[in-house]
């Protein structure tokens, strides 16, 4: 890491071909930026979707230090979604989305930065961000708040938000493990 360098940390969620999907998305983060911090990966149920059918998604965080700027982070998010970040089946009233990442903090960054609320606006909404956040930087607090990514995640958490471990082999290393 040089001075120049920021540490990020961003989501990563898919619901269609999910193992393929998040491994190509943190394949092309480790070409990119080297050494990456990764999250236990968790299925997830669909959280705020108003369709019928909504297939479970993986979800996790990563994190790892860039030169880059939030709007040319988030441009080369976009490019690693490229055209699979939405599917669109026949039957409309199924939500199939193959990859969704987004940057979740960017340093110490607050505001609008490139077009980018930051830090992420659903941070404690979502436990699917809570949750890693707290597990891979719990002493952390993130801009604008004087709690830790721990205490927010015991006090913020929505038991109804179902998700739980599940077994990700990624570069034949094993990040997560089932609970």
């Amino acid at each position: 890491m040089t001075d120049s360098q920021v540490q990020v940390w961003i989501s990563l969620g898919s619901n269609h071909d999910r193992h393929h999907q998040i491994s190509r998305a943190l394949d092309g983060l480790h070409q990119a930026f080297g050494e990456l911090t990764i999250s236990q990966v968790y299925e997830t149920q669909p959280v705020g979707l108003k369709v019928k059918k909504c297939a479970p998604f993986y979800n996790l965080v990563a994190g790892f230090y860039t030169q880059l700027q939030p709007g040319e982070l988030n441009a080369f998010l976009k490019q690693l979604e490229a055209g699979e970040k939405y599917l669109r089946p026949t039957d409309q009233s199924t939500y199939v989305r193959a990859l969704d990442l987004d940057i979740l903090l960017w340093g110490e960054a607050s505001g609008n930065h490139d077009g980018l609320q930051l830090p992420y606006k659903d941070l404690l909404k979502h436990d699917f961000v809570l949750r890693p956040m707290a597990e891979l930087a719990p002493n952390l607090c993130p801009p604008g708040s004087q709690q830790t990514f721990l205490q927010l995640w015991q006090t913020h958490q929505h038991p109804d938000q179902l998700m739980q471990a599940v077994d990700f082999t990624w570069q034949g290393r094993q990040i997560s493990f089932k609970t």
